[in-house]
């Protein structure tokens, strides 16, 4: 099994939010369909990323995680088809299209999750907007007792999109501070 890199995982975001950018820029706006485009929908950005990474993703909510991508074996075996009860997570993915809604309650929900890449995307007004909120992202993040190997292994990737040149912003944590894509 293959671990997939915070870095991978924004290059696919990228190139896949790129190929649907009409279709995502059509519906931005509107909270509940853009969500529903990003997570949910037939062909969402996240079962078209999943394709990608060799992985299933489940969208329907999993103890309040928007999204969980896996693997076949980490399923739970000897389960009625169609249900899922999930032994290991690959990915643990938030997505919040208000910036503004205490996205703590995000990051903090990503980091007590055992999965080896942990993804927030969201929207601020500007990137100094983004990059303050990072900072308190770091004052939450170095509390945990898995600080450390959150920075080694690149486990969390924070995502920032912008509407007004469909650009897309990815970060890193590191101790030191948020690496930039």
């Amino acid at each position: 099994m293959t671990l997939i890199s915070s870095r991978l995982f924004f290059d696919i975001w990228k190139q896949i939010t790129n190929d649907n950018k009409q279709v995502l820029l059509d519906q931005w706006q509107n909270y509940k369909n853009y969500t529903s485009l990003i997570k949910g929908s037939e062909n969402s950005i996240l079962s078209q990323i999943a394709i990608k990474l060799n992985l299933f993703v489940y969208e329907k909510d999993y103890y309040s995680v928007d999204a969980i991508f896996f693997n076949a074996d980490d399923l739970c075996p000897k389960i009625q088809d169609k249900t899922y009860w999930f032994r290991n997570l690959q990915i643990a993915f938030e997505h919040e299209n208000n910036f503004y809604s205490g996205l703590y309650q995000e990051i903090s929900h990503l980091i007590i999750l055992n999965s080896p890449l942990k993804v927030l995307v969201t929207y601020p007004d500007n990137i100094e907007h983004g990059e303050k909120e990072l900072e308190y992202f770091t004052e939450i993040i170095k509390g945990n007792r898995n600080e450390l190997q959150f920075s080694e292994k690149e486990e969390i990737l924070v995502i920032y999109g912008f509407r007004e040149d469909f650009s897309w912003h990815g970060y890193i944590y590191k101790s030191e501070g948020w690496l930039k894509l």
